[in-house]
Parts: structure tokens; sequence; C-alpha cells
């Protein structure tokens, strides 16, 4: 049995707040690998999943936030965590093995600060989207369905409010998130709306063509099955 302490390193990072250095811990490269991947982005991998320790908490201050934007807050965004986080946070144990649980209560620290910062509304989708994600991998349906829905909404505001790229992703590619999310969520007359947007655009990328090709093709059936039609 692999013993997931091995594949788990450890660094010092030092928080924009309040200037306090401490650890936090990483599943080394070599640890995992991609097993499957979802047609919203989630991926399962084999043994460690690194989305689990994407979370990083400065247990002075009590700031929290992926490690892909924790360096990325304004002075006036980390003022608003001094004000409102700072003074009730505890701190706590940083966690080397983290298990699901762990890793929700993690991200929804994160989403906390976000929303107390009044961070993107991408920011913030980006955070319900992976904890819907690992509420999939406890197989928990309603808490998943349940932060889809969150995702969704930020996506849609971020989208009419934001400049592209979102998240690293292109304006195609969010259009075809949101249908997707549309998708899940039962909504097929809004995913079909979506994804047709997408074929009809120009510069997708030629993966998010073809998984929009896909994904249209289910929800075209899906709407036969709701009107009756065989």
């Amino acid at each position: 049995m692999m013993n997931l302490e091995e594949y788990i390193y450890e660094k010092t990072v030092q928080c924009p707040i309040c200037e306090n250095e401490f650890k936090v811990f990483a599943a080394k490269q070599k640890a995992y690998s991609v097993k499957s991947r979802d047609t919203d982005f989630c991926i399962t991998y084999k043994d460690i999943n690194p989305l689990l320790y994407d979370i990083w908490i400065c247990q002075l201050c009590g700031y929290a936030a992926q490690k892909s934007t924790f360096s990325d807050i304004s002075f006036k965004r980390g003022k608003l965590i001094e004000q409102f986080i700072t003074p009730k946070w505890v701190a706590r144990e940083t966690e080397k093995v983290i298990d699901y649980e762990t890793a929700i209560s993690n991200f929804k620290l994160a989403l906390i600060s976000a929303q107390i910062s009044r961070a993107k509304a991408s920011e913030v989708a980006g955070l319900c989207l992976r904890i819907a994600w690992i509420y999939r991998f406890m197989e928990q349906e309603k808490n998943e369905e349940q932060f889809l829905r969150y995702a969704l909404e930020k996506y849609l505001e971020a989208f009419s409010k934001e400049r592209f790229p979102l998240e690293n992703m292109d304006e195609p590619t969010v259009r075809y998130l949101i249908g997707e999310l549309y998708f899940r969520l039962g909504n097929y007359e809004e995913a079909a709306m979506w994804f047709s947007k997408v074929l009809n655009i120009r510069g997708a990328s030629e993966r998010i063509m073809n998984l929009t090709r896909e994904q249209w093709q289910l929800v075209k059936e899906k709407l036969k099955k709701e009107n009756g039609q065989k």
C-alpha cells in the first residue's frame, strides 16, 4: 500500500498580508497521474489528488486562497481580511496528509476569504467549482449540485463583468464551461444556447470544439426526450 507521506513535500511561503512565514505541504509530481477527466474539467488522479493541497492558509492572520492566487491579493483586500477574519481566527495544525473532509474545510476557508475581501467573481466561481469536484469524489451529490449552482452563478457574473482570460480560460472555454454546468444541472435549453455559441465562435481550441460537439449531441438527445420525440 502506498505510504502517502513519502510523496508529500514541505515548503515555506510568506503571507502577502501579514508577512508571516509558514509551512505548506504539496504532492510531489511523480506521486500522481491522471486516471480520468470529466467534461467540466474535473480530473481524477491515481493515488494522491493534488487538488486537495491547493489551498494555502496563513496560520497567523487566517488568510486562505488557492496557491495560484495566494500572493495576488491587493492591499485593500488584505485590509478586509485583517478587519473581518484575523480577529476571529484560531490557528490550527497544518495537515501533512489531507483527506476530502479537510480539503473541503480548507476550500471553504478560502471561499470565505474571497467573499469577505471582495475577490473577483471568477475567483469565487473557481473555488465553488473545485468544492463541487471534491464532493463528487465523496459521492455527495446534493452538495456537489449546490456548489455547481454557486459556480455557475459566479461564472455568469464574471462573464458579463470581467475581461478574458478568466482563471486562464479564454472566452470559448468559459462559454463551454457555462454550458456544461447548465447541462449538469438539468437546464438543457440554456446548455444548448451556450454550446451553440461556442460552435459559432472563432478561436476555440480543437479540444474545446470537440468537447462542445460531444456535449451538444447529448443535449439534443435530452431535449428530444423532454419534448417527447423519438
